[in-house]
């Protein structure tokens, strides 16, 4: 699902996919990126070590006030949103469910993902909006569905 023509290339060999931009692996890459762009940002004094940075230190540095992690997770969230909102437009579903680690941030990342999304399905035939929530077995998922598989065969 490309939602940047002629993007960041992408793994699949497509350039500007929703992976690039929306992922955790993205935002990691947007955190240590502004981090260089940026030796104020509180994020050096939560981590010295910017090989060390993963995707959660952009939110918890904008949870303490940092301006330029806030920058980060706004844009990554936009872009989040953004293919959300391609998915409600093409499938109208009646819930998306955001899994991995970052759903862990809850409504933080949730209630402007909401907002962004609603704002570009004005046109949606069924009328209903979906819910859009955290998957309650957030990074476990995998392991569990292995397990279940497991038991079945």
């Amino acid at each position: 699902n490309v939602i940047v023509k002629d993007g960041i290339q992408c793994t699949c060999g497509r350039k500007g996919c929703w992976e690039r931009y929306a992922s955790a692996s993205a935002l990691t890459r947007e955190t240590k990126a502004a981090m260089q762009a940026n030796k104020n940002t509180i994020m050096w004094k939560m981590t010295q070590d910017i090989d060390h940075v993963n995707a959660k230190l952009a939110f918890d540095a904008m949870a303490k006030g940092d301006e330029t992690a806030k920058q980060v997770v706004d844009s990554w969230i936009e872009y989040v949103g953004v293919g959300i909102a391609n998915v409600i437009n093409t499938f109208e579903p009646e819930v998306i469910c955001i899994g991995g680690g970052v759903s862990n941030q809850g409504e933080v990342l949730l209630a402007p993902v909401r907002a962004y999304a609603e704002n570009e399905t004005k046109n949606i035939t069924t009328g209903k909006f979906p819910k859009i929530c955290a998957c309650t077995l957030h990074n476990d998922a995998g392991v569990i569905g292995a397990a279940a598989l497991g038991n079945s065969i």
